[in-house]
């Protein structure tokens, strides 16, 4: 999971436990329900997060530059790939906030996904959860038009839907970098 700290030094797991979080992702109550039906079901949680060891005197725009945040994504994909390596034999479940699991470069940014498939040699499902998340205030207009054909089986199913890239209405069906989207009526951050 994306933010979980590691319970050692060099060891990214397993952890058995929800671990204690002052904030952030893992703080947040749906992410505590997550972690413990994952544990629940005995599943095993890896921590994959950079170890970022900023000192007092880093400037903090350093930490949101795009060479710190590649840096982050390429990291990531080498902590994914030393899981893979300790439980060769286990499926593998990576949970990760907005789009760190694409498949392909966005100008600039070099995803996780992207340098995770490259170094793996594996091909992940990646499953696109942002596509309709209004970000910054009210959802966008062209969200609105792009859930209209949707409408029966979004109001069907409570108003959020997984579909496969290529069943997708345009232009999400020629979204290359992932395999699968949720779609949903409810996006409005909390």
């Amino acid at each position: 999971m994306e933010a979980l700290p590691w319970p050692a030094e060099d060891s990214p797991g397993p952890i058995w436990a929800v671990p204690e979080v002052p904030g952030g992702y893992l703080a947040q109550p749906d992410m505590r329900r997550l972690i413990t039906v994952a544990l629940e079901k005995g599943w095993s949680l890896w921590a994959y997060e950079a170890v970022i060891e900023a000192a007092a005197s880093t400037d903090p725009a350093e930490l949101l530059s795009i060479e710190f945040t590649n840096w982050r994504e390429r990291e990531q994909a080498a902590n994914l790939c030393k899981v893979l390596a300790a439980a060769p034999a286990e499926p593998l479940l990576v949970w990760c906030g907005n789009g760190h699991a694409y498949k392909a470069a966005i100008d600039d940014w070099v995803p996780m996904g992207w340098h995770f498939r490259t170094t793996s040699g594996v091909d992940p499902f990646v499953i696109d959860q942002t596509v309709t998340v209004a970000f910054d205030g009210p959802p966008q207009p062209w969200v609105r038009a792009m859930l209209a054909p949707l409408g029966e089986i979004l109001a069907h199913h409570g108003g959020t839907v997984g579909i496969l890239r290529d069943q997708a209405p345009a232009p999400l069906n020629s979204q290359a970098d992932v395999d699968a989207l949720v779609v949903s009526t409810e996006n409005t951050l909390t």
